[in-house]
């Protein structure tokens, strides 16, 4: 039976509703759940794989859906070999950076995209400085989480700080997580990371999904936060407060701050002492991230080449002086390691490109 070009994806459905799928046409409940540990489970990207399910159901389920993963057209690997990247082109001639960690401890971490590019427009970001696209559909998110596992096996967590802003998608964020919930991947292995939209805040900690949080500040300091992250003003920094204090009461999940140096514009005295009294206002820990200079890809976005010419790192005199800081007013903090800057895979450095 030959499907056509405009057949959905099977990858999206849960269990329940692959098991009345297979009730609608004419078959047992449990091929259903057959189904699913096939996709979720093991990876499969075939229906003919499907060998325990009967002929005339995978020839049905050929001809109503696709079951096709993602396929890099670029794989590039790190010379440290602890990161990977991928480019996954998408049907309609887009494509999206997926990248994946390994640390000392042989621990993988997935960093997924939940949008073709970004509308948020971060100063420190090449990503959102390249532009929007478009969300992707809850299936194009689990079937990227799917092809990197067909590739790496299961995660030890999924971090949604590749490309995008997730509080943006929110509606196909939200299916996915409790996608890879009923996959058997814990909401504490999984972080959904924001530039700090109250209202989507608010409704994260209200779904009762309670995936880990985390926050990319750009500085506490109000004007220059705003100034750094066009989205933030609309809203106060009381305001973001409030919005985390919740979702901390109501999901018990400790919030991190991830919070990008910037030499000469967010690593001062005042800068830090800022960041201070409100990680312990919220009771958050601190990531420091030093700024990861722009891609040399992003030569081809318009625009984005000279918005970063100016920022660079800071020292690492300044960022030893601005962690210390932060310990001195009791914050608990830790810097992350750099890796994946040596293939532009680093924070901030992912774009889309298209065909």
């Amino acid at each position: 039976m030959k499907r056509t070009d405009l057949s959905p994806s099977i990858v999206g459905l849960h269990e329940e509703e692959l098991r009345a799928c297979v009730q609608e046409r004419g078959f047992p409940a449990f091929h259903g759940t057959q189904i699913f540990n096939w996709i979720y489970r093991r990876q499969t990207d075939s229906f003919d794989l499907m060998t325990d399910i009967p002929k005339r159901l995978r020839d049905l389920l050929k001809r109503d859906f696709t079951l096709d993963y993602f396929k890099p057209s670029e794989t590039i690997r790190s010379q440290r070999g602890d990161t990977v990247k991928y480019f996954f082109p998408l049907d309609d001639g887009n494509g999206i950076e997926a990248v994946v960690l390994r640390n000392e401890e042989n621990r993988t971490t997935f960093c997924i995209s939940c949008q073709i590019g970004c509308p948020v427009g971060c100063m420190y970001c090449a990503t959102g400085r390249a532009g929007f696209v478009r969300n992707l559909s809850a299936d194009e998110i689990v079937t990227q989480v799917l092809s990197l596992m067909k590739r790496h096996s299961v995660p030890d967590s999924i971090l949604f700080m590749g490309m995008g802003e997730p509080l943006l998608n929110l509606p196909e964020v939200r299916k996915a997580l409790s996608l890879f919930y009923e996959m058997g991947i814990s909401p504490r292995r999984v972080t959904v990371s924001t530039c700090g939209l109250v209202k989507g805040i608010y409704e994260l900690a209200h779904s009762g999904l309670k995936p880990r949080l985390a926050l990319s500040l750009g500085s506490a300091l109000e004007a220059k936060r705003k100034k750094m992250i066009p989205f933030a003003r609309g809203t106060s920094m009381q305001q973001l407060k409030q919005a985390l204090i919740e979702y901390r009461e109501k999901t018990r999940r400790r919030v991190t701050i991830e919070y990008t140096l910037i030499g000469g514009m967010n690593d001062s005295i005042e800068d830090a002492e800022a960041l201070a009294a409100f990680a312990r206002s919220v009771r958050a820990h601190v990531n420091l991230i030093r700024y990861n200079p722009l891609p040399k890809r992003a030569r081809l976005h318009a625009g984005v080449w000279n918005t970063h010419m100016r920022f660079v790192p800071p020292s690492h005199e300044v960022m030893d002086r601005f962690r210390r800081i932060l310990e001195e007013h009791g914050v608990q903090v830790t810097e992350r390691y750099r890796r994946g800057d040596d293939i532009e895979a680093a924070c901030g450095q992912l774009l889309h490109y298209r065909r």
